[in-house]
């Protein structure tokens, strides 16, 4: 279970990843030029080429698929994520789902929730033993 949470986790950071630059690839070029130095009165005015930066390489997707891939070295290595960190990314995508309407920020509760459940077991079977 916790492998599939890491594939889950992976898999979202991937699609964010990949749908972004799809998205974002007429502003890429801009990002050669110096668009993103120094955008004229702050975060406020940002350039259509610092915005595709945000939504790409500035974005979580990056994180995303390394905290997936993390927690699938884990598995192989038989430690369980701590549950801490499924309460992390449910409360996370939580606010993020509240936020921005429609969203795909709540399908990570689908791997929240089977890491809440590995934690589980772990704390069962090291009260049982």
């Amino acid at each position: 279970m916790i492998t599939w949470a890491g594939r889950v986790i992976a898999l979202l950071g991937t699609l964010h990843l990949l749908t972004s630059a799809f998205y974002s690839r007429e502003h890429v070029p801009g990002w050669a030029t110096g668009d993103l130095w120094f955008p004229g009165k702050g975060p406020e005015d940002l350039s259509p080429s610092a915005g595709a930066f945000w939504l790409t390489v500035g974005s979580f997707g990056l994180p995303l698929l390394l905290l997936g891939l993390l927690i699938i070295w884990m598995d192989r290595h038989r430690i369980v994520p701590p549950a801490f960190l499924a309460w992390t990314i449910g409360a996370w995508c939580t606010l993020g789902g509240l936020l921005l309407m429609p969203s795909p920020f709540l399908l990570a509760w689908v791997p929240a929730a089977m890491l809440l459940i590995a934690a589980r077991r772990r704390a069962r079977a090291e009260t049982t033993s």
